[in-house]
């Protein structure tokens, strides 16, 4: 090498980033290919579903107690979660009409860049007054979901329409919010709550009359805490508002508490609970 030419990098350049992706999908390939794993062939969407929980629910144990995992935890558990979207995408292919993981991809891209302007859009400075503002970026994503819906003619869904029954009441809650703030539509839901927590409220007081009295220390069964429900669903819209998840939030206060020294009670103290066996 003379002194007018220019090193060479003994390292080979690095790949690009996701380019693992591509080999992911092969290793997908290759299980339902039709000389691949017997197990995999027998798959379905409705099979894979109760994994789908599995691995979400793993996932989000490593996260809310990090310090209980190994450092690549999260890495292993995404990469399991990340199986099984590449298992239900290749499953796709095997449907009429067929789709598949790039259209999973195009997807997502297509949603992100309509409703994040601030980045993808002709006018990226002047999507939003302040780029710094999340509230704002908030409010820009449920405007642009709304005119999503309005240009496509669908129908206004009702306000837990579409939402797992199974669902943690919280989170339920929290999606429903979503779509009413979303639709502008969010005094409309609070407004139902009011009326559906003055119904249950004369319910209860009518069911409660003529009721015996409860034991010292008991309560009616008519009190199903209708005002306690409505207030939740006031700390829901407002966590809601800053983008947290309630259900994520109180999961994750909880496993904070169980890790702190004193979290377990003096096995002496009674429980003041009747009934607990715990």
């Amino acid at each position: 090498m003379t002194a007018d030419q220019p090193a060479q990098s003994a390292l080979p350049d690095p790949a690009p980033r996701g380019s693992a992706l591509l080999r992911a999908v092969e290793v997908m390939e290759a299980l339902r290919a039709p000389d691949g794993d017997a197990w995999t062939h027998r798959q379905t969407h409705a099979s894979l579903a109760r994994y789908l929980l599995e691995e979400s629910h793993e996932v989000l144990e490593v996260i809310d107690a990090p310090q209980e995992h190994g450092p690549t935890a999260l890495v292993d558990e995404l990469g399991d979660l990340l199986f099984q979207i590449l298992f239900h995408a290749r499953i796709g292919q095997e449907q009429e009409p067929a789709w598949d993981v790039d259209d999973v991809a195009r997807s997502f891209v297509a949603k992100m860049e309509r409703r994040n302007p601030h980045i993808f859009g002709e006018d990226r400075e002047g999507a939003l007054r302040d780029r710094d503002d999340v509230e704002e970026i908030i409010a820009q994503w449920h405007a642009v979901k709304a005119a999503e819906r309005k240009a496509s003619g669908a129908p206004e869904k009702g306000w837990f329409d579409g939402i797992p029954a199974g669902l943690p009441s919280l989170q339920a809650a929290a999606k429903a919010v979503h779509r009413a703030r979303s639709a502008g539509r969010l005094d409309e839901l609070l407004e139902s709550a009011d009326d559906a927590s003055t119904a249950m409220t004369a319910e209860d007081a009518a069911a409660s009359e003529g009721a015996p009295d409860p034991a010292p220390g008991g309560i009616t069964g008519a009190d199903r805490g209708a005002d306690v429900g409505r207030a939740l669903l006031d700390l829901v819209v407002a966590a809601e508002s800053r983008d947290v998840d309630p259900e994520s939030a109180l999961r994750a206060l909880l496993a904070r508490m169980r890790t702190t020294p004193g979290a377990t009670p003096q096995e002496s103290e009674p429980s003041d609970v009747p009934g607990d066996c715990t």
